[in-house]
């Protein structure tokens, strides 16, 4: 029996992941033990790997959105067993704070996150809570694609449905194809609404079209606002989702967004936005952030692409020896939906 867990450590701010044999995992009272099946990457492990996020300690293993099955289980676990196939919620949350007993966990005031403040999935073994093991149907969901689950389909899940408030018939504008933007489109048509999707890249576009997409913009060639006004009959969108967080594309938002609709801000490339304020004021236009999904989102979407509504996009695998040429691709933009690590 092994007693060993190869994983890819962060060990520098700047620097390639490195292999190393970490000790496997000894689930304690109320945790589980999980083989890492596949874990996803994002543009937020770039940040990671950039020094760019607070909350990471080295040496740190990253993977935030990782599915496995369970191997073992410590005392005190009854709600899943040895041979489940499980996604791993990424937020512990303490349960006891304003935030989790007003049913906003994800806001939890002694929140820990797994890729994050605790180490992730980017390796073979981890050991979790029992309840943070989401239990799916293998037999309908491959592990690639439950991996990612938990962040680009399930925090797309609540800022369309949670925090845009999509309704039927409202028009929603996806600005950003990729990782997150794909997933959206999926769920912003689930819940009725016409879709505008914006891309700089024809190839993003032409997917965004597979999907559903009822309008796609190439903003490297149209100007977004003229292309909206002429879409919309001058109307705009009721809900417009930011995908970029760069510098000026927050304000871009609220340029194609009607009055009193909401801006739904998931990216966050740069560290500041720059907004005309009257725009946002006077006519009344809401700025909503989105900090990932709770438990009921994450078993809401789990369930609904166990059923076929929603099929999360994933368009590159690599093995865990290739982490590195992985995060790559990633920064290069060659990805054109989420890229994931698989062990096997």
């Amino acid at each position: 029996m092994t007693t060993t867990s190869t994983a890819a450590v962060l060990e520098q701010y700047g620097a390639p992941l490195a292999l190393r044999q970490l000790p496997k995992p000894v689930p304690q009272a109320g945790e589980v033990l999980v083989r890492v099946m596949a874990s996803g990457l994002c543009g937020t492990d770039l940040h990671m790997q950039d020094g760019r996020v607070a909350a990471v300690r080295l040496p740190h293993v990253p993977g935030h959105e990782t599915s496995g099955v369970i191997t073992a289980i410590g005392d005190d676990v009854d709600r899943v067993r040895v041979g489940d196939c499980i996604i791993v919620g990424i937020d512990v949350t303490c349960g006891t704070c304003r935030y989790c007993a007003s049913g906003l966990p994800n806001l939890c005031a002694r929140l820990t996150r797994f890729g994050f403040e605790k180490d992730g999935g980017l390796q073979e073994y981890m050991a979790i809570p029992a309840r943070n093991a989401l239990t799916f149907n293998s037999s309908k969901v491959s592990f690639a694609k439950a991996a990612i689950i938990p962040d680009a389909v399930a925090c797309m899940y609540r800022a369309i449905k949670v925090q845009g408030q999509v309704c039927v018939a409202d028009r929603v504008c996806l600005l950003g194809m990729g990782g997150l933007g794909f997933q959206g489109i999926q769920i912003a048509k689930l819940c009725g609404a016409e879709t505008y999707c914006t891309s700089r890249h024809d190839e993003k576009l032409d997917i965004a079209r597979s999907m559903g997409a009822d309008h796609v913009i190439n903003t490297a060639a149209q100007d977004l606002r003229q292309a909206i006004l002429d879409s919309t009959g001058g109307e705009l969108c009721d809900v417009v989702v930011d995908h970029i967080g760069s510098r000026t594309s927050v304000q871009a938002a609220l340029d194609i967004c009607r009055p009193g609709g909401r801006v739904v801000v998931v990216g966050y490339t740069d560290d500041e936005y720059c907004i005309d304020s009257q725009t946002m004021v006077l006519r009344e236009k809401q700025i909503i952030g989105v900090r990932g999904s709770t438990i009921q989102d994450l078993t809401e979407t789990i369930r609904l692409v166990e059923a076929g509504k929603i099929d999360p996009f994933v368009s590159n695998s690599y093995q865990l020896t290739k982490v590195n040429q992985a995060l790559q691709s990633l920064r290069d933009g060659q990805s054109m939906g989420r890229t994931v690590v698989v062990m096997e």
